[in-house]
């Protein structure tokens, strides 16, 4: 498995919003999420329920694409990453289980019960561009899933 570099690994660990961008069925739809980033796995994982639209549309077409930004004042403090992913909805008892583990360690609302049957995402991540201003402006890095 391609690595992650460092950098991005970096960026994904102090953040925790993501917006994603899904389509299906010639519908567009744009959420945002909180995440946890699974490093070993190098998924973005998110909870969020079925009956959502951009739920619906990640079951029909788990192709999607996301961003994950601050919000900085001035251009040389931006940083921001876009990517795409495929989008998975844990289900196998196990699997969900580990992810929903990692993800409450994070965010531990999680574990309240009115979010347990609440399903949980992975994003397996497949492109990155990391791009950052405060180094280098403009400076870019890029890295594909082989």
């Amino acid at each position: 498995m391609n690595p992650i570099p460092a950098l991005i690994q970096d960026f994904l660990h102090k953040h925790h919003v993501v917006s994603l961008a899904t389509y299906a069925n010639h519908q567009v739809w744009a959420a945002s999420c909180f995440y946890v980033f699974d490093e070993a796995n190098q998924r973005l994982l998110i909870m969020t329920a079925k009956k959502t639209l951009h739920a619906q549309n990640m079951l029909a077409n788990p192709e999607i694409a996301g961003t994950i930004a601050g919000q900085p004042k001035k251009f040389g403090e931006i940083a921001g990453l876009q990517f795409s992913a495929l989008a998975e909805c844990l289900e196998e008892p196990t699997a969900r289980q580990a992810a929903l583990d990692l993800y409450s360690a994070k965010h531990p609302i999680a574990k309240l019960a009115k979010f347990a049957s609440t399903e949980i995402w992975a994003l397996h991540l497949t492109k990155l561009k990391h791009t950052e201003n405060k180094t280098v402006f403009s400076q870019k890095t890029v890295w594909e899933r082989s």
